[in-house]
C-alpha cells in the first residue's frame, strides 16, 4: 500500500471513528487554558508551546490506540498528518467560537434596544 493510499484510509477512519474522540480531547485542553486566566489573547492560543501540546494530545491518542495504518507512515508523513488534524480542529473551533461571540453580541445589542 502506498503512502497516499494509507493516508486516504487514515483520513476516512479519522472522519468516521476517531474525530470525535480526538477533538473532545483537544476541546478539554482548550478549556483548561481558558480556566487558567481571566483574559486570553488570540496570540496566547497560537503560542508554540500550546500548539505543541495539541500535537502531543493527538500523538498520544494514536499511540494508545495502537492504530496500525499510522505506524506504517514515514515520520514526516506522520507529523504532517498530526499537523493536519490539529489545524483542521483549530479552524473549526475558531469558527465555532467566533459565531458564538457574534450571537452573544447580537443578543446583547437586541436587549439594549428593548
Amino acid at each position: 500500500m502506498t503512502e497516499d493510499e494509507l493516508l486516504s484510509v487514515i483520513e476516512t477512519d479519522y472522519r468516521n471513528r476517531h474525530m470525535y474522540w480526538i477533538e473532545r480531547r483537544l476541546n478539554k485542553r482548550l478549556e483548561k487554558w481558558f480556566r487558567k486566566t481571566d483574559e486570553v489573547e488570540i496570540t496566547d492560543l497560537l503560542a508554540a508551546r500550546q500548539v505543541n501540546d495539541l500535537h502531543i494530545e493527538v500523538f498520544s491518542f494514536y499511540n494508545k490506540a495502537d492504530y496500525e495504518p499510522v505506524t506504517k507512515l514515514t515520520p514526516e508523513a506522520y507529523q504532517n498528518w498530526i499537523s493536519t488534524v490539529v489545524t483542521g480542529w483549530a479552524v473549526r473551533k475558531s469558527v465555532s467560537v467566533w459565531s458564538k461571540i457574534k450571537m452573544a453580541s447580537r443578543q446583547q445589542k437586541n436587549n439594549a434596544i428593548r
